[in-house]
């Protein structure tokens, strides 16, 4: 079969293991026959065409061009913007928005194919919108952090919806090939990894030398690289016939209350930025708005919801939730001069945001290989409860930097940092992030593939947005100011809450929420009723094991 006709291949997984009597050859070839098995499984069951425009996607644009958002946030804050860490978490709250909202943008790309593609011509209108965000965000003169949170938001806005229809149509055919497994998620993420390593070489010398707003030049190409595969058809999105096209109200009417939860979700999502950008130092506001909201899209969504699906966006959003986002004050301690933090480890950009940054990028490349390798069949349960207790062992290292342990111990803060958190927290992220990954990709019922996905995805991110709106708030009651005169007296005691306290909670609710499936295993079936164990037996012969 010709390798980019999808539909004419047979679901395969045939991945390369080591012979019974293995051979010192074997063992010295074997990361090369390992890598070859993967790739021609990857070719063989989703195709080069498509293949390749989930590389652009989440090499260059989520890849490259996320992660440098990700690292130039601090140096462009405290350099550029020459605001304090709350401001700078604020502003990312409000940049980070478009990625809560991905609910909505998967209704309206189910229900009404704009110049008849569903996908295609999405991603082409938000690649020019994010363009046209980086130019400006490069070209003007930008000194308050309410107009760079704009741009921002139109940054994302671009990222979060050609992430979403690529997610969205990945799903839909590894929902087609069940037991390619995680391949396709591997090779997603194994992009991503290989982007950010790139991001990582070059932003923390330039925010160290030169303006950090330069950087943003380097987007606009990244931005456009999208639109190059798109353009030629390799993402597969089919054109509808010119008599079908127009609101599919059929879809609206038969999932009325899915919908209904997306739009509304978007609704709060945008209701919190607006009050964070009306409301731009009232952090307990801003709070409070987020964890009422929170219940009650909670409440909504075991109302509305199928079942399993409502348990499983519970988790998630729930487990995003209890890992407070508190970098705004961790940040700006790593990089404080000494005046601000006596004695602190006083990181450079370049360390921070390159070395560290590189290594963290090494280790995610080896947290994939050895989720594939070693983890790709695990039950569900495992995978999470374990990945929360590996996390909560990466934040103490937070704890001892800031205690200064290290020192007492004889160790440097650089190479305690490099060797400690930078090091297990990447493979740790990885861990909890490609499981989370194909299960949200195994709830999406055939049909409505880009709604459900962006119903999960966009209420874990919503998640990250309320934890950053609790550690805003969390970090003004605790006393902590990141600029002249600094106070950084209760950091300890506030990571110790946010990063591994609170995170103890997602245990238990792994084993109530989460289903008892290994990762291999179908959970609903083409009309998207949950299969039960006796029946994952008759269909798949498979059976799920604990």
């Amino acid at each position: 079969a010709d390798p980019s006709d999808y539909d004419a291949l047979d679901d395969d997984n045939n991945q390369y293991k080591l012979p019974e009597n293995p051979t010192i050859t074997d063992y010295v070839l074997h990361p090369y026959r390992g890598l070859k098995s993967f790739k021609d499984t990857l070719l063989h069951n989703f195709g080069w065409k498509f293949t390749t425009q989930i590389g652009v996607m989440y090499l260059f644009v989520k890849g490259l061009l996320n992660s440098i958002m990700g690292l130039i946030k601090l140096s462009y804050c405290k350099k550029s913007l020459q605001i304090d860490g709350n401001q700078c978490q604020t502003m990312m709250s409000i940049a980070m928005t478009p990625w809560a909202i991905k609910g909505a943008m998967g209704v309206v790309s189910d229900a009404y194919p704009l110049l008849g593609y569903h996908k295609k011509s999405y991603i082409i209108a938000s690649a020019f919108l994010g363009t046209f965000a980086f130019f400006m965000l490069a070209s003007t003169p930008i000194h308050v952090a309410w107009l760079a949170a704009i741009f921002l938001f139109l940054a994302n806005f671009q990222i979060a919806t050609c992430d979403l229809l690529c997610e969205g149509k990945y799903a839909e055919r590894m929902q087609a090939k069940p037991k390619t497994g995680s391949t396709m998620v591997s090779f997603v993420w194994g992009c991503f990894q290989l982007g950010s390593f790139i991001a990582s070489v070059f932003v923390g010398p330039i925010a160290d030398n030169y303006d950090p707003q330069i950087i943003f030049w380097v987007c606009i190409p990244l931005a456009a690289s999208i639109l190059i595969p798109t353009v030629m058809d390799y993402l597969g999105d089919e054109k509808v016939e010119e008599e079908k096209r127009g609101i599919d109200w059929s879809l609206l009417k038969e999932h009325t209350y899915m919908i209904l939860f997306c739009l509304i979700m978007a609704a709060v999502a945008m209701g919190n930025a607006i009050i964070d950008l009306l409301l731009f130092q009232y952090h307990q506001v801003q709070a409070l708005y987020a964890v009422v909201c929170s219940v009650i899209l909670c409440i909504l969504a075991f109302r509305w919801l199928p079942p399993q699906l409502a348990r499983c966006n519970l988790y998630m959003f729930i487990s995003c939730v209890l890992y407070i986002n508190i970098s705004g004050a961790q940040d700006f301690w790593f990089t404080a001069d000494d005046k601000c933090v006596p004695g602190g480890p006083a990181f450079d950009y370049t360390y921070y945001n390159t070395y560290a940054s590189l290594v963290g990028s090494v280790t995610g490349w080896i947290g994939i290989v050895l989720f594939q390798a070693t983890m790709s069949d695990w039950n569900f349960r495992t995978l999470f409860w374990v990945t929360t207790l590996i996390q909560i062992v990466a934040a103490s290292f937070d704890m001892l930097i800031i205690a200064r342990v290290n020192i007492a111990w004889g160790i440097s803060d650089k190479a305690f940092y490099m060797f400690g958190d930078a090091v297990i927290g990447n493979v740790v992220g990885m861990f909890g992030l490609m499981p989370m990954l194909v299960l949200t990709s195994k709830l999406v019922p055939k049909g409505l593939e880009a709604t459900t996905y962006a119903l999960l995805a966009g209420f874990q991110n919503f998640g990250g947005v309320v934890s950053s709106q609790i550690g805003v708030y969390a970090t003004q009651a605790a006393g902590i100011k990141t600029k002249d005169p600094c106070d950084f007296e209760n950091l300890n005691m506030l990571v110790l809450v946010c990063h591994c306290l609170l995170p103890l909670i997602a245990i238990p609710l792994t084993f109530l929420l989460i289903p008892n499936k290994r990762m291999t295993d179908k959970l609903i079936d083409d009309e998207g009723r949950e299969i039960e164990d006796d029946q994952e037996d008759s269909l798949l012969q498979n059976p799920a094991r604990s």
